[in-house]
């Protein structure tokens, strides 16, 4: 008897971080994932060679996704994939920690195309090429800052709490499609970009944390892993945050 097609999942910025825990997340349950990268071809290498175990189950799209012209080049990929997409995990984001007087105008709006705008068109375009499965689920890696404003980024802060916005946008204009679509809002996670935080800025963090650490980026994909696949949640935004601001 043939096996049914494995479903297939799309993960933004999936070299590394969340993103890499959500693609193994995806992996181990079963999928079939497309990782996406911008440019760093060593480390796609790298993590070839830890997902080895799970055999031809994942393909590389190089792309970036703070640039229009990587939307084109994901749908091409996906279009020569054969079956449409069940999952896609909006996670590929970008910074700019530039003093509030300081930031240019290029700088701020680098960060709200990578952040806003790219995932926004590539879900449109997604949608209009008929790349998303019956009942796809979209999940939106947004961020607490979209919330809980932080000294560090504005642009950050400013351009995730529009990405938890278009979510919740989204969930009327996907739902007669039969797409869902989601956001989770990670607190202060161990990933690459934390880790150059001196002992002392990670301590002020914990010490604001109800749970006192960081949060793990596979806590964060296991969260996104339930929220992609419950069928009764659309439009809905989710704090992981370990109870910071808590205390």
């Amino acid at each position: 008897m043939s096996q049914p097609p494995l479903k297939r999942a799309l993960v933004t910025g999936a070299t590394s971080g969340i993103g890499l825990a959500i693609a193994e997340a995806l992996l181990g349950d079963g999928c079939f994932v497309h990782l996406n990268y911008a440019h760093d071809e060593e480390r796609a290498k790298g993590v070839a060679s830890r997902l080895a175990s799970f055999g031809s189950n994942f393909s590389f799209i190089r792309a970036d996704m703070s640039d229009y012209g990587g939307i084109s080049k994901i749908v091409a990929a996906l279009q020569d994939g054969g079956t449409p997409l069940t999952y896609l995990a909006l996670n590929y984001g970008a910074t700019d920690r530039a003093p509030f007087s300081e930031i240019a105008i290029r700088d701020w709006e680098h960060v709200m195309r990578a952040n806003v705008n790219v995932p926004f068109f590539l879900v449109q375009a997604l949608h209009n090429a008929s790349l998303f499965a019956h009942s796809a689920s979209v999940l939106c890696i947004s961020s607490l800052m979209a919330s809980v404003p932080h000294s560090v980024s504005v642009s950050y802060g400013v351009s995730k709490a529009a990405m938890s916005a278009m979510c919740q946008n989204l969930a009327k204009f996907l739902a007669p499609c039969n797409i869902r679509i989601n956001a989770v809002e990670p607190g202060f996670i161990d990933t690459p970009w934390q880790s150059e935080k001196p002992p002392d800025q990670r301590g002020r963090v914990e010490a604001k944390t109800a749970l006192g650490r960081f949060g793990e980026p596979w806590e964060v994909a296991a969260m996104g892993l339930e929220v992609l696949k419950n069928t009764y949640m659309t439009g809905a935004v989710v704090p992981i945050s370990g109870g910071y601001g808590q205390l």
